[in-house]
């Protein structure tokens, strides 16, 4: 058979696939060229900052839609300008958001899945994937410590929470599926003060509405206080309300603690309610010898989430859902399509599992993760994660020995995990009394226009990315999260940020 035949019978024609490996060998090589994991540069910006209205204007031609194709090297010239304008997480200075770096494993496993293009839902056409995802999920069932049940990769955390709110929904109104909610009694989720925002979505989403959220005191850790969330249980029940959830945080998204999780569930014991552990930013803990006791409890939960793309290097998007209960995903959103999911297949039709999701075309998400566990192996995830907690506490020590010596830091919380929480205190605003209570209105009024322009200082500069926010333990003035998401920064790497926000903020005058 000549190549030409060859080419024609597999489908492709052949000058259009070494089209399509020049294209994918050429930025390939440029990603190399660019230092796209920062191996050789860590000092070049994190960000070349456009305002959107000139990215709206310069860049309108390239970033729209063109009637006719453009020429491969124009095309090629295009994705460099795309990279070139864009923030990427894998910059060590990259402390943003609650990831970081990927690993090049992750990489190259997503690029695999890419170039497969299989939609996970029957195993006729991804067998490797649905068997792949079903092996992962029993692993991650073990190592959370549930005795049975099921698992899926979810599309972000706060989907796999909406699952959460959906097994609950499932389990507690079983006829909601054919009735409706309007039949059911009017339902309560509990969450802690502390909580991530998808709760309140997923209750307005699913139907139940933001007021079936009872939003949970919390104790001066940011920790749900256990006894107000049994006094609201019994109060809502007194009055005809009826329990859906109670949902534990295991890592919260601003100070980064662990609800107690083990005397939330002897309440949902005590009342029969289901209990979800929300561990996407924290349930990495899991793989750390030093650090698991922060979920005890977990195992006693009905269901998990839990996000890999956070700690563990993965790249976005890497989530999954967990549960106890072995078929309560079917139960709750099986509709047995019959183009899809015919029970009279050749092979076990179990294998074929998006019956259990709520989407039909799902993008696979396991193969980028396998792709990293077989890589570093769970000691050294385990290790990746421990790496993170130490550099948050150096980071808390060296704030709070800045804040003794001459007052330009002030730590507002212990770290638990991998989240700092602190203000830079320009010298101008310098020398107030230790008690929150006794510094005045103006001080705490400029202090709350400090980060903004900071961040704008260090955001065109392009030296670093932190992020900042109101919360009650600042006393919902502006303070900086610094989030520890870089496996590659030394306490030398702490010892920089310090100093840049000296640089940044001592003439700071507000």
């Amino acid at each position: 058979m000549s190549s030409t035949e060859a080419s024609n019978n597999s489908g492709v024609n052949g000058t259009e696939a070494a089209s399509s490996r020049s294209l994918l060998r050429r930025i390939v090589d440029f990603l190399d060229e660019a230092d796209w994991s920062f191996k050789k540069d860590k000092d070049r910006p994190i960000v070349k900052f456009i305002s959107p209205d000139s990215l709206m204007s310069e860049y309108a031609e390239m970033l729209g839609l063109p009637d006719k194709p453009v020429p491969e090297d124009v095309l090629l010239d295009n994705l460099k300008t795309v990279y070139d304008l864009s923030v990427t997480s894998n910059h060590p200075r990259f402390y943003n958001q609650l990831f970081g770096r990927v690993h090049e494993e992750s990489v190259v496993g997503s690029l695999l899945t890419d170039a497969i293009n299989a939609s996970i839902y029957t195993y006729e056409v991804a067998p490797v994937f649905t068997v792949m995802e079903r092996l992962a999920m029993q692993q991650f069932l073990e190592l959370f410590g549930f005795q049975n049940g099921e698992g899926v990769c979810t599309p972000g955390g706060s989907i796999g929470n909406m699952y959460a709110i959906s097994l609950a929904k499932s389990a507690v109104f079983p006829d909601a599926r054919r009735l409706g909610l309007a039949a059911m009694p009017p339902a309560k989720i509990y969450v802690s003060m502390e909580s991530h925002y998808s709760m309140v979505k997923g209750a307005s989403f699913m139907g139940f509405g933001e007021n079936a959220v009872v939003k949970v005191a919390t104790d001066e850790h940011g920790r749900m206080k256990v006894d107000a969330l049994r006094e609201h249980i019994k109060s809502d029940i007194e009055n005809g309300q009826k329990p859906l959830m109670v949902v534990a945080t295991a890592g919260t998204t601003v100070l980064g603690v662990y609800d107690p999780i083990s005397e939330v569930a002897n309440v949902c014991q005590e009342f029969n309610v289901w209990l979800h552990v929300d561990g996407c930013l924290g349930g990495s803990a899991i793989l750390s010898e030093s650090r698991r006791h922060l979920l005890d409890g977990c195992q006693r939960a009905d269901s998990l989430t839990w996000n890999p793309h956070k700690m563990l290097g993965v790249n976005l998007q890497c989530s999954l859902l967990l549960t106890r209960h072995s078929g309560a995903l079917q139960r709750a959103h099986g509709t047995q399509a019959a183009y899809l999911f015919q029970q009279d297949k050749f092979y076990p039709p179990q294998f074929d599992i998006g019956d259990k999701v709520i989407q039909c075309g799902r993008k696979v998400d396991v193969l980028k993760l396998w792709a990293v566990w077989r890589g570093l192996g769970k000691s050294g995830l385990g290790d990746l994660v421990d790496r993170k907690f130490t550099l948050a506490k150096q980071l808390a020590n060296l704030i709070a020995q800045r804040q003794k010596t001459d007052g330009s830091f002030e730590l507002i919380a212990e770290p638990e995990s991998t989240n700092v929480l602190f203000w830079y205190i320009p010298p101008a605003l310098r020398g107030q009394p230790a008690d929150w209570s006794k510094r005045d209105d103006s001080w705490w009024r400029q202090m709350d226009a400090v980060a903004p322009l900071l961040k704008k200082r260090m955001t065109l500069d392009g030296s670093m990315l932190i992020g900042y926010q109101k919360c009650a333990a600042s006393k919902n003035i502006n303070c900086w999260r610094m989030v520890c998401s870089q496996d590659t920064n030394s306490e030398q790497d702490m010892e920089r940020i310090v100093g840049e926000f000296c640089r940044f903020g001592e003439d700071i005058s507000v």
